[in-house]
């Protein structure tokens, strides 16, 4: 994303991303990718901010017994295919990710896995337009993560903290 930078509005940071996850990014950087989410349900401390808003809804409708069938259903799946459920959880409870999770079980392998990446691109798209309605706020935290780059370019905090936010 850095590289396509900068974008003149949303719609061009969006075409973007979508042509570098679909086109230019290949199974292992897909795997990688996945590998950073925690399992939907999850509440450790370590969760960003941005994958507890987007659960918020899961976590509000779960009960004791809901979440415990969520994580007996993300060991299965993560056991099967190899990677950690995704799912654009924004605005959805806890029964509906449940019983698309128990559906997308059922699935080949390969069918599995491209239905994460669109759901990963889906993620994607919402992280960059949350990006787009605020002004890139870097704090000295993020700033440390990110690789050293020269540039004076305008836009740069707005990639940088692209960066942060699609990998999280």
């Amino acid at each position: 994303m850095a590289a396509a930078s900068p974008f003149a509005d949303l719609d061009h940071a969006l075409q973007s991303a979508r042509e570098i996850w679909f086109n230019k990014i290949d199974v292992n950087g897909w795997l990688e990718a996945f590998a950073s989410h925690p399992a939907i349900g999850t509440t450790s401390p370590s969760i960003s901010q941005w994958s507890k808003e987007e659960q918020s809804t899961a976590l509000a409708t779960a009960t004791d017994s809901t979440v415990q069938e969520l994580v007996e259903w993300n060991a299965r799946y993560s056991a099967k295919f190899g990677f950690v459920f995704l799912i654009c959880a924004s605005g959805r409870g806890t029964p509906e990710i449940l019983a698309e999770l128990k559906k997308r079980y059922l699935n080949r392998p390969i069918v599995e896995f491209e239905i994460a990446a669109q759901e990963k691109m889906k993620i994607i798209e919402l992280r960059l337009a949350k990006l787009f309605k605020t002004p890139a706020r870097m704090t000295p935290s993020m700033t440390a993560q990110l690789p050293a780059m020269q540039s004076d370019k305008a836009g740069d905090s707005v990639v940088s903290s692209i960066s942060i936010h699609m990998l999280a």
